[in-house]
């Protein structure tokens, strides 16, 4: 992806809406409507989850086929099909998939990668939090506070790394997604320790839990990719 397409992403996005004046019943309708993205995401990554290929599947589902994917494989692996796009720094989503004014302003919250990892961990945090309020599951209160502290350091380190990403710091949104997945190899050895309860609840969760967070790791290692491929861009430019 071009520098010129991520500028157009973010900071190109304010340059025509400098006179926009929002008040807070403008802001909370926006967070609102914003808030819509995530069930959407949630709702097609369940209608895939049993494909290999569901990151981009949900991807072209949400309307961003026409960016650009930072992955690892060659692009020849997917085997030329316009729906295994997936923006990075691309664009926004599509006015008439999305149902957004067009005057509405650019925020992070319209990030692809954003909407990606955001959706993922509300659906764990919301399914752990029905796990071990279940009478049941059988989970300490001591596992149950690490674990959620562990998803929580996850997706702080993720948020931190996508604002890096839109302002294009590739550098430091790779720092940040180190540690992102540093917690996330952390969240996966106590959801290990999940199993013990051997009830049925728990062995559910932790199968939907293993695949999402292995789709977070997939998620940070290919923007890993992209930044660095765009940091050694730059450099060989400036050479």
């Amino acid at each position: 992806m071009s520098d010129y397409e991520f500028e157009n992403f973010s900071e190109g996005d304010w340059d025509d809406r400098s006179d926009l004046a929002w008040s807070e019943f403008d802001w909370e309708r926006y967070l609102c409507d914003q808030e819509e993205l995530f069930h959407r995401y949630l709702s097609l990554y369940g209608k895939f989850r049993d494909r290999s290929d569901r990151l981009d599947r949900v991807a072209a589902g949400m309307g961003w086929d026409s960016g650009e994917w930072a992955c690892a494989q060659p692009p020849d692996e997917y085997d030329d099909d316009p729906d295994d796009d997936f923006l990075v720094a691309g664009e926004a989503l599509p006015e008439d998939e999305e149902g957004e004014d067009p005057l509405d302003p650019y925020t992070l919250y319209r990030h692809p990668i954003f909407i990606a990892a955001k959706s993922l961990y509300i659906s764990l945090n919301e399914a752990w939090e029905r796990l071990v309020a279940h009478p049941s599951s059988n989970v300490s209160a001591s596992l149950a506070l690490a674990y959620q502290k562990s998803l929580h350091r996850g997706e702080t380190h993720a948020v931190f790394a996508i604002h890096a990403l839109d302002m294009g710091d590739y550098a430091l949104c790779v720092a940040q997604l180190k540690r992102a997945l540093s917690d996330l190899n952390h969240t996966m050895r106590l959801l290990e320790e999940v199993s013990h309860s051997k009830t049925e609840a728990a062995s559910q969760y932790q199968s939907e839990a293993l695949a999402k967070i292995f789709d977070l790791r997939e998620i940070c290692l290919r923007v890993i990719h992209y930044c660095r491929d765009e940091a050694n861009r730059r450099f060989s430019d400036e050479d």
